[in-house]
């Protein structure tokens, strides 16, 4: 039954936006959405393998629960990733960019735009990018398996595996750099900023890592023997937290650098994403990943309940929602109708979590001697 709501979820995402798309005459804020939930579901879905990477080199035990789960959520959500993102490219790369027109290319025209901001360019250094970053991904997870203990393991094991994690987080960082540039700098007219594309992918770490958590709570902690105990519970908690302090700093360091400054080409674009019609996203922005975590995760009861943490981690995801539209949205429409509360909008959340959920279902029927968890090897994967 689940399954057959995930389908009836994701055929509703793809019919609504292809139906009002079609029929609109004004399509940019439409595109600009699609574009806000690809970023949020490919951050999420990235980051399941770079919290593999994380746990391992910082040699964490507790991390083991959750690794093998992460992994299967990044290289299952691959498909979605290249055809979500060659519909952008093909459909939206027109509604989105203002360098795609080369009659408003630039205050001296197109002759002058960066041969950086070309639709061929942006293709491609997407395409080879995120490509790197998917094929080192598995790479680490094809060597990551000798650890289930079913063959000879192989000398310098952890040492190989150890430098993969590495190349994972490296590749990791420069895939979503260059998102960050293309739909976080370069959508906007001469705006720029050094700090932006770590502000970016810091949020990205912080909500998938608590969506790790989520799909950890639904389809490991329920079998027989994988519970989540109270260490697990609280290490999970202590990690939330630190990113929670370590966004709220990059999302200080951002906005002060641009105030400090003060430069009206700057300065626009970033008060328009937190003023008028937008005031209130920001508000839920701030609340969602600064202010309610940082008060839950100092309490301790919260931290070693099951449920609460759940709640916490939901509204971390949302608060990283929020900051994807604020970061689009804005620049393609004046705020005056709420593109957020709209039905293609929900079509598009709920279509693209019913994509990520039935990607890795998937992976799990394609591989099911797979391991779910490293945290009990003699487990399958029965599913």
């Amino acid at each position: 039954m689940a399954v057959w709501i995930l389908l009836i979820l994701l055929a509703n995402g793809i019919i609504s936006f292809a139906y009002v798309v079609s029929n609109s005459t004004e399509t940019a804020s439409l595109w600009g959405l699609l574009a806000t939930n690809f970023l949020f579901y490919l951050g999420l879905t990235q980051t399941g393998i770079v919290f593999s990477a994380i746990m391992r080199i910082a040699k964490s035990e507790w991390g083991r629960y959750f690794n093998r789960l992460g992994e299967m959520l990044t290289l299952s959500f691959i498909p979605v990733a290249f055809v979500t993102f060659i519909i952008i490219y093909i459909g939206g790369t027109d509604h989105l960019f203002w360098w795609a027109h080369p009659q408003t290319g630039g205050e001296h025209g197109s002759a002058h735009l960066s041969p950086w901001l070309s639709k061929d360019l942006f293709l491609w250094r997407n395409i080879v990018l995120m490509a790197l970053f998917y094929a080192t991904s598995y790479i680490y997870f094809v060597n990551g398996r000798h650890e289930e203990g079913k063959s000879e393991i192989p000398v310098n094991l952890e040492k190989t595996l150890n430098v993969l994690a590495g190349l994972v987080i490296f590749f990791y960082v420069a895939a979503n750099t260059n998102l960050a540039w293309d739909f976080g700098m370069m959508i906007i007219k001469h705006w720029e900023s050094t700090i932006y594309p770590a502000y970016y992918w810091v949020g990205n770490v912080f909500a998938g890592c608590a969506f790790v958590y989520l799909l950890g709570v639904y389809f490991i902690s329920n079998r027989p023997g994988m519970s989540l105990d109270k260490n697990k519970l609280d290490s999970v908690g202590v990690l939330l937290l630190g990113f929670t302090l370590l966004w709220v700093y990059m999302f200080w360091s951002q906005h002060i650098v641009m105030w400090y400054g003060d430069m009206p080409n700057l300065t626009k674009p970033f008060y328009g994403a937190m003023t008028g019609n937008y005031a209130g996203p920001a508000v839920v922005m701030v609340l969602a990943l600064f202010v309610l975590p940082f008060l839950a995760l100092i309490n301790k009861r919260v931290k070693h309940c099951r449920l609460s943490l759940v709640a916490v981690a939901i509204i971390i995801c949302l608060g990283v929602w929020v900051s994807r539209y604020l970061m689009i949205l804005p620049v393609l429409e004046d705020g005056s109708a709420p593109a957020c509360a709209t039905w293609t909008n929900f079509s598009l959340i709920t279509g693209g979590f019913a994509a990520t959920i039935l990607s890795l279902i998937a992976f799990f029927k394609l591989f099911p001697r797979v391991p779910i968890t490293l945290a009990g090897q003699d487990e399958e994967a029965g599913h």
